[in-house]
């Protein structure tokens, strides 16, 4: 791996110390530039670090480029003393001045999301840098999509246009202005669409993964008006804020905000849940903790259901609803524990307060809900151990596979 990386880094070095040729001739027509930005960043991006989500390492690969490339195009700020060289349309003779505001808006999106991965406890100070550097990293995806209009072919200022619209798209995102927000992601999916109706099938699998990409976004920005809006939201744009960990081509920005979305409308759900009714008794549910948790179980449960009924899968796709029934009931699990772990919290609380006969009626409440979330769990253990005994007798694994172990 190492050799590869070293090997990869030579080409780049070899390629961006080529002369530039007649950079200095004032009479020579300037050529139309061509570039190809979108499979230089996926490219950039998936062998410097953010394969696995290492936004550092890849914001000091951005760096160490953009010296280089100043090194050998000349664009440089004088030495010693600074002095501002502005990269002019009438300067621009060679594709790699290109890549400048293109690296520069890499970087500073890159630390952006370095400062968002960082921020867990949603401190206000750290949260401005970023909204800071994803505001100067659309700044240079708009001076880059400026230098193509006038300087580039055509697929290249289109993919200029698409990545400024992204960039532009993430700022007002994570600003939570929707509207703009929808009109930059759409934007880029529209170019990105079109570019790969007309292109050769390698180039339009890259234009097409892109377009993915940006539509979670498209459709979390429309959920947000229509909500703001007051109009009804269907269940299908509200079923978006349940599944954030499906949202596999989503970015980092809009998985915070379903994140966000997805403990505000469960917030809302515990607050209307004040007590729960096992076998005809009624339990309060006094703590927040306890609330959330059995809201989550339901949740859960409902999606249990819909997917035995056959909701949303082919009536024959037997083997990918099979699949999915099994990750629901293990998320249907996960939630049971948590749930169970409040309730059994709220109940040594209970005992350590002082004996009397309402705090004696609370824990046996408490024990009696214990009873029925164990109930639950047991008995969806049971049935999903069933049906991986169906699959088996049918001659498939866990995922569907028909290849049986040798001793």
């Amino acid at each position: 791996a190492c050799v590869a990386f070293r090997q990869v880094a030579m080409a780049e070095v070899q390629e961006e110390d080529a002369p530039m040729q007649d950079a200095q001739d004032p009479e020579e027509e300037l050529p139309e530039l061509s570039l190809d930005i979108i499979d230089l960043i996926k490219t950039a991006q998936a062998q410097h670090g953010l394969r696995h989500g290492d936004y550092g390492r890849y914001r000091s690969y951005c760096s160490r480029r953009l010296h280089r490339l100043r090194r050998v195009t000349g664009c440089t700020h004088g030495k010693g003393r600074y002095v501002k060289r502005p990269l002019e349309p009438e300067s621009v003779r060679d594709a790699r001045q290109l890549m400048l505001p293109l690296f520069c808006a890499e970087r500073a999106w890159a630390f952006a999301m370095q400062l968002k991965r960082e921020n867990t406890q949603q401190e206000a100070r750290p949260h401005y840098h970023l909204l800071a550097r994803l505001a100067k990293a659309a700044e240079w995806s708009a001076k880059l999509a400026a230098l193509c209009a006038e300087r580039a072919d055509q697929r290249t200022d289109l993919e200029a246009k698409a990545y400024s619209a992204f960039m532009h798209g993430n700022v007002a995102l994570e600003r939570e202005n929707w509207a703009p927000a929808l009109a930059s992601f759409k934007s880029t999916a529209t170019i990105c669409t079109e570019l790969a109706r007309v292109t050769m099938a390698e180039q339009a699998a890259l234009y097409k993964q892109v377009a993915a990409e940006v539509e979670p976004s498209i459709r979390f920005c429309s959920y947000n008006l229509r909500r703001l809006g007051g109009e009804e939201v269907s269940d299908e744009t509200d079923a978006m804020g349940d599944d954030v960990d499906g949202l596999a081509g989503a970015s980092d920005i809009l998985r915070s905000k379903l994140e966000q979305v997805l403990a505000e409308t469960r917030a809302k759900q515990a607050e209307s849940l004040t007590e729960v009714v096992v076998l005809g008794e009624r339990i309060p549910l006094r703590t927040d903790k306890t609330r959330l948790g059995y809201s989550a179980v339901q949740q859960a449960l409902l999606e249990v259901q819909r997917c035995e009924e056959g909701g949303g899968k082919e009536a024959g796709d037997k083997a990918d609803k099979g699949d999915d029934l099994l990750a629901l009931y293990d998320k249907l699990f996960v939630a049971c524990n948590d749930a169970l772990d409040s309730v059994r919290l709220e109940l040594r609380e209970t005992k350590k307060r002082e004996q009397s006969a309402k705090s004696g009626a609370a824990e046996a409440s408490l024990l009696t809900l214990q009873a029925a979330l164990l109930w639950q769990k047991l008995h969806h253990t049971a049935r999903r151990n069933l049906l991986l005994l169906g699959r088996l007798r049918e001659g498939k694994g866990p995922a569907g596979s028909r290849k049986r172990a040798t001793p």
